[in-house]
C-alpha cells in the first residue's frame, strides 16, 4: 500500500490505547495502535500527516507516520478526470438502478470494494457523485 496523507480530523482513544484518526472531510477511521504509541502526539487536529503502510495477515496497518511541513501537494489528478456521468441502459427501473448503487456502497462497506486502489478508485468517486447528485448536493471548486 501507498504512502498516505491525510489531514487529521477527530482523534479518539479506545480502551485498548489505540488512537483512532478520522481524516478531515470525512473517510474512513484509521488506527493507530496502542503498540506505536510514540506515533500519536502528530495527531493534532488540522495537521497534516504523512502515514507509511505496511501490511500484517493481509491487512494495511499505519507502520510509521511523519509530520507534513508546508503546503500539502495537489491532488495527482483533478476529480473531474476520474468521475464521468453515470448512464443507464435504457429501460432500467429507477429502483433496480437505486439497488444496484446500493450494492456497490455495500461492498465499499464490507471491504469487498477498495476506495484507494486502481479502479475501486474510480468507482468510489462515481459513487459519491451518484450519491451527491440524488441527494442534490452540488461542491464547487474554490478558485484562488
Amino acid at each position: 500500500m501507498e504512502d498516505t496523507i491525510i489531514v487529521v480530523g477527530v482523534t479518539e482513544m479506545d480502551s485498548y490505547g489505540s488512537l483512532w484518526v478520522t481524516p478531515q472531510g470525512g473517510g474512513d477511521r484509521i488506527k493507530i495502535a496502542g503498540k506505536r504509541e510514540r506515533l500519536h502526539p502528530l495527531f493534532e487536529q488540522g495537521k497534516a500527516v504523512l502515514l507509511h503502510w505496511e501490511t500484517y495477515m493481509n491487512k494495511p496497518y499505519v507502520a510509521d507516520a511523519k509530520p507534513v511541513e508546508g503546503e500539502l501537494p495537489p491532488p495527482s489528478e483533478p476529480i473531474e478526470e476520474y468521475v464521468k456521468e453515470v448512464t443507464a441502459r435504457q429501460g432500467i427501473a429507477p429502483q433496480e438502478k437505486g439497488m444496484w448503487w446500493k450494492e456497490v456502497g455495500e461492498n465499499f462497506r464490507t471491504g469487498l470494494f477498495k476506495k484507494d486502489e486502481g479502479n475501486g478508485a474510480l468507482l468510489w468517486r462515481a459513487y459519491i457523485t451518484q450519491m451527491l447528485a440524488s441527494l442534490e448536493i452540488t461542491i464547487e471548486r474554490k478558485e484562488e
